[in-house]
């Protein structure tokens, strides 16, 4: 991938996630709405130790879980934040 093409794919997702956030956030406004995406923001859908054996090295599946669970979260926390300010 090229640099130019790097930060295309970066301004895209930044405008995609700054959208999430704000969509997120009218959403939470709904109370019971809120509930279910706090729960999500807690639950974890990474792995466990003992749930799955990776192997002596995790591959690059539950990187890429982890990471996904990681943005979810981020975004997820960044919602309820704005919706504090509003409120």
């Amino acid at each position: 991938m090229t640099i130019g093409n790097s930060i295309h794919l970066e301004g895209r997702i930044n405008a995609h996630r700054r959208l999430l956030v704000e969509l997120v956030c009218t959403v939470a406004a709904i109370p019971d709405a809120r509930a279910a995406l706090v729960a999500m923001a807690r639950d974890n859908e990474t792995v466990r130790d003992h749930e799955e054996d990776p192997g002596i090295e995790p591959d690059a599946a539950f990187a890429v879980q982890q990471i996904a669970d990681n943005e979810l979260r981020g975004i997820l926390k960044a919602a309820m934040a704005r919706l504090e300010t509003k409120l």
